[in-house]
């Protein structure tokens, strides 16, 4: 069933090769899931086919890379400030925030840097670290997760490129060799496998993120007096993130209960009283 789909795909797009570097450039299955159906393309196939194979899945997930450098910081920025699409936008920048920080540590470069008289530069351990991320040939670590994690490591772009590039080619060969060599009953088994182990790491991180997420709220929460305190903080951050102006507000309601509403929405703002408190 798999073999009679894949052979459909590459009849449709008319040769083997471009349809390795198409599949390349999609999303998710990048050149990890292309290359997991050259066994399908080439029964048989030699080395050199498997190899050709695998330098036209670089070159297709190559040419997202700088294109994903440049824009994900100002497209999120666009997204965040958008009436439907702020909240995702905020949650996609967080997660990418923070994948950043696993490949790069500002506290774990101190530390390394009062351990040794040389330590290692601050953009070359951005760099390796990038380039280990892309290299380990997992779902989810390929060239557009790594081109978007580099986006937020702030620093020069051709680094960036330069290491998820390198980090393709490795996670390339080392799938290649495991394409190649495995037996042809074992790729079914092999592929039904790397789609397993996606989903469950993306359980996994989900998990994880979570967890991190709140840990990182409630050390947040520390540093102010009240709760109160680190929420109205947190709003004033995403004013000045948006450009929306924080808007303080309060009312009696039928009851004669008096309350507070904090916010940058203007217009459930503006049906609460005639006059802005601004803060």
């Amino acid at each position: 069933m798999i073999q009679d789909l894949i052979n459909q795909i590459s009849q449709a797009i008319g040769n083997p090769y471009l349809t390795l570097y198409v599949i390349s450039i999609i999303p998710i299955v990048e050149l990890r899931g292309a290359i997991l159906t050259m066994p399908y393309m080439f029964p048989n196939g030699t080395i050199r086919e498997f190899m050709l194979g695998m330098m036209c899945c670089v070159a297709g997930s190559t040419t997202v890379i700088l294109p994903l450098i440049l824009l994900t910081r100002p497209l999120l920025h666009k997204l965040k400030q958008s009436k439907w699409f702020s909240k995702i936008g905020r949650r996609m920048e967080s997660n990418l925030a923070d994948r950043a920080e696993s490949a790069y540590s500002e506290e774990e470069y101190q530390k390394s840097a009062s351990k040794h008289k040389k330590p290692m530069s601050k953009d070359a351990k951005k760099f390796w670290g990038l380039f280990a991320f892309v290299a380990v040939p997992l779902p989810m670590t390929g060239a557009w997760t790594g081109s978007c994690i580099g986006s937020f490591l702030d620093f020069p772009v051709w680094k960036a490129s330069l290491a998820v590039f390198f980090g393709n080619i490795v996670a390339g060969l080392i799938l290649t060799s495991i394409a190649y060599f495995l037996p042809q009953e074992y790729n079914n088994l092999f592929l039904y496998g790397f789609v397993i182990l996606a989903i469950a790491l993306a359980v996994s991180l989900y998990f994880i993120r979570s967890k991190r997420a709140e840990k990182k709220r409630e050390q947040e929460i520390e540093k102010y007096k009240t709760k109160n305190e680190y929420e109205l903080a947190v709003l004033k951050k995403e004013a000045d993130e948006s450009g929306k102006t924080l808007v303080k507000k309060e009312y009696i309601d039928e009851n004669g209960d008096r309350h507070i509403v904090l916010g940058n929405d203007e217009k459930r703002n503006k049906s609460v009283v005639d006059k802005d408190d601004l803060i």
